[in-house]
């Protein structure tokens, strides 16, 4: 697990982790060959389209980019293929995170649990980044690629979590997930906010984004590049995994998508899970869905004919600034406890 904290202007974050790169403190070294390697010109077209709708609805954010290749002694047109359009067609669904309203839990806060799936090979890359941006939201993050967010929270104890969708069309121009995430966290204290930009921005493929906010606002959002549809709950508790809820979204899905994989299994695990509490919702039960396998009722998955599952897992109680992480499948790792450098800022 690579462990980052940065400070400053996302221009200053982006100095520091390009020099980090080079010296071999983040990621490993295919990062630095990667921003050194020929791009095909219909790609780097596709990225300057891509780099414009950015500088559009994320004004700011190519700054730490142009860092980045500073920092790196890099080509900036290099650097920023990755971030701004990266996309592998996932050979198996993946990705699940679950929010807990705070009437139900033994703290009294919303509980976020969050398990990350992909291919084992990207295991070695899991960082943790710890930011704290002028001008906008401290936070702490998580993911395995240069620049972007896969989930986590920031200072006024707004989380975020995305997790791949059965969308059936190829990428489109629009927002990568990965910076969908990172700039929520950066710039919106509110589910609503976040809500709001999902709603607004164009999205390059089809993700779903789980948002929890410290008064207990659980909401979903479903994005593919034709359409975006919000679905609440109610119940008290929020679950995304890999499949649409909304009628209007599941006609852009793949055909058998849902029968493809574990998604709804995993789906019902997490409802079952819930309605067989015992009194309030502790950490200890919040662990136990997390790192029990799909076949005895939890979300720790493993991917069937490839290799891969679940690579790593988060816990946190909206409001505190300690994080369970578990840097590895936690099915087979124990928990850590890591600490946030800020206080909540409500």
């Amino acid at each position: 697990m690579y462990q980052v904290r940065l400070k400053g202007t996302y221009y200053e974050m982006g100095y520091e982790q390009g020099k980090m790169l080079i010296e071999g403190k983040i990621l490993p070294p295919i990062w630095l060959e990667g921003i050194h390697e020929t791009v095909p010109p219909e790609r780097l077209a596709f990225a300057d389209e891509c780099e414009e709708i950015v500088r559009r609805h994320m004004p700011g954010f190519l700054d730490e980019l142009h860092g980045v290749a500073d920092g790196a002694k890099a080509d900036y047109n290099q650097v920023k293929i990755w971030p701004l359009c990266s996309y592998a067609k996932l050979r198996s669904q993946s990705c699940s995170a679950v929010a807990i309203s705070g009437e139900h839990t033994m703290g009294g806060k919303p509980l976020f649990i969050r398990n990350y799936d992909y291919m084992d090979s990207d295991r070695e890359y899991f960082t943790v980044s710890w930011t704290e941006l002028t001008g906008g939201y401290a936070s702490l993050g998580f993911c395995d690629s240069l620049s972007s967010r896969y989930c986590g929270f920031n200072e006024k104890g707004l989380v975020v979590a995305s997790s791949i969708g059965g969308y059936a069309g190829p990428p489109k121009l629009g927002l990568v997930f990965s910076l969908v995430t990172r700039w929520i966290l950066d710039q919106y204290s509110t589910t609503r906010e976040g809500v709001e930009f999902l709603k607004r921005v164009p999205h390059f493929h089809g993700w779903n984004f789980l948002l929890c906010d410290l008064q207990n606002n659980i909401v979903r959002v479903e994005t593919c590049p034709e359409r975006v549809e919000v679905v609440n709950f109610d119940d008290g508790i929020g679950i995304s995994t890999n499949h649409y809820f909304s009628k209007e979204m599941q006609k852009y899905e793949e055909k058998n998508w849902t029968s493809a994989g574990s998604t709804t299994k995993r789906f019902d695990n997490a409802i079952n899970w819930f309605q067989n509490r015992k009194g309030l919702i502790t950490t200890d039960y919040a662990c136990k869905l997390a790192r029990s396998s799909t076949d005895d009722g939890g979300l720790c998955d493993r991917f069937k004919g490839v290799e891969g599952g679940t690579l790593w897992s988060w816990i946190h109680t909206l409001g505190e600034t300690e994080v369970l992480v578990s840097d590895g499948p936690p099915c087979k790792e124990d928990y850590q406890t890591l600490q946030a450098p800020f206080e909540f800022n409500k």
